[in-house]
């Protein structure tokens, strides 16, 4: 996920928790003003549909009838499968590079036969960073496209709006950023942890007596987005674990693409912070260490996960060293782990989007892992159905039975009736050699 550039900050960057689709690519605009966000905020539906053209071979014409819960029809037709995503790709952010990844991903499969014959096929939207927006085109994505399921989508605010409308339908939802809206439903299948974890986990690792940050007064910078405050608790429960203890007023809440942070930072240096916890969206962090330039002080800081994008890597530069970062997945920037998933992620990935410019790898991320493991999720599951494909049968083989990722994240078993099937975080560090290397494995919360 990235914000738009402006004239200091260019990045190329088209993107996305952690997808795929589309034939029209978002380029970025000189975003000199900045959209302040509002949740749920208005806005015209949106009708700029995106047809994925990674299929991998032809497709027969796509059914007319939306079919009932668990229709054999809905969404499949011949040997072609449809899968929907709403994507935030304009007004502060671009999540095309998620949406290249489930391209990538679809891609690979469909060039290998598909999944027991079927093709794969992406039909996402743009909500434009905007929750009522989301909402109206997964009415779309539902009643005129005739989705099968929902598979590695991200949008900030659109998600909290859209997953109650698609798990009512009984549309299968795999992937996602984690937002309080895509848990406790029999339909929804995450492979992010729930945002309260997510702040559990920072709270915790940046505290911990026994870790490398050790902080006793952290000051707390969070991008405003829905379910944004479940991290905030997060972090005061995993702080308060340790003996700490974050007030409401150690916590700053920022717009997407925030642009200076100094106030916020001399107010600190003021109150005695000793460290910062953050998750905010690229641009921001851009933005928060050429603050810290100008306000004298480099804090020890603790960024959420997609602080690991090359593009805000080059840009920061050796300010960066020592910055530490929760990760709900394996680092894939030069794969400091080895692993065999990750090296084909980076190489599937990073060859698609070489043919799809402006897009570039400089912009892969924590984000964009995370709708590779959806998709690689989802493919497992349509695996097991055979010929008979249905959401009905999608749902019940995601339900039973643990799922590997390769250990790109740990196993994931939806067995719990809050499908919170991750739950664990890993942690990684910006070290002298300007490279992200290993700081601690997978911890569980």
């Amino acid at each position: 996920m990235r914000a738009k550039r402006d004239s200091v900050f260019v990045i190329a960057l088209v993107l996305s928790l952690i997808a795929s689709t589309s034939v029209a690519i978002i380029a970025a605009t000189g975003a000199a003003s900045h959209t302040t966000v509002q949740i749920n905020g208005g806005g015209n539906f949106t009708g700029s549909v995106q047809a994925t053209g990674a299929t991998g071979g032809g497709s027969g014409p796509l059914t007319s009838g939306g079919g009932g819960r668990g229709s054999q029809s809905t969404g499949v037709s011949g040997d072609t499968i449809k899968i929907g995503a709403i994507y935030s790709e304009s007004n502060g952010i671009d999540a095309t590079v998620e949406q290249h990844t489930v391209e990538a991903c679809f891609q690979m499969y469909n060039a290998q036969g598909g999944i027991n014959g079927h093709q794969l096929k992406l039909v996402s939207y743009d909500d434009g960073l905007n929750g009522d927006t989301a909402y109206s085109e997964a009415a779309r994505l539902d009643q005129q496209d005739h989705v099968f399921a929902i598979v590695g989508w991200l949008a900030p605010f659109g998600e909290a709006r859209a997953a109650p409308y698609f798990e009512s339908k009984g549309i299968p939802i795999i992937g996602g950023l984690g937002v309080p809206e895509e848990f406790g439903s029999q339909y929804s299948f995450p492979v992010a942890p729930i945002f309260h974890t997510d702040g559990v986990a920072l709270g915790s690792y940046a505290t911990s007596s026994g870790g490398p940050l050790h902080f006793h007064h952290p000051g707390v910078f969070l991008t405003q987005t829905a379910g944004i405050n479940d991290v905030a608790n997060g972090i005061k429960a995993g702080a308060a674990s340790n003996h700490v203890t974050v007030k409401d007023s150690d916590i700053i809440f920022v717009p997407f693409a925030a642009t200076n942070f100094d106030q916020y930072l001399l107010q600190f240096q003021q109150e005695g912070v000793d460290g910062l916890i953050t998750q905010l969206d690229p641009f921001s962090y851009v933005r928060l260490y050429q603050s810290e330039q100008r306000t004298n002080k480099t804090f020890p800081h603790l960024a959420g996960a997609g602080i690991d994008k090359q593009s805000v890597d080059s840009t920061v530069g050796g300010q960066l060293v020592g910055t530490y970062s929760f990760m709900p997945y394996l680092e894939a920037q030069g794969n400091p782990a080895g692993n065999g998933e990750v090296a084909l992620y980076n190489q599937v990935v990073s060859s698609y989007i070489a043919r799809h410019p402006p897009d570039s790898v400089q912009n892969m991320d924590a984000f964009a892992e995370g709708t590779w493991v959806a998709c690689r999720l989802f493919a497992q599951a349509l695996a097991k159905l055979g010929a008979n494909v249905t959401r009905n049968g999608l749902v019940a083989a995601l339900s039973s039975g643990t799922y590997s990722s390769g250990g790109m994240a740990p196993p994931l078993n939806y067995g719990d009736s809050s499908h919170a099937a991750s739950h664990c975080a890993s942690y990684i560090v910006y070290n002298s050699s300007r490279r992200w290397a290993i700081a601690q494995g997978f911890t569980c919360y």
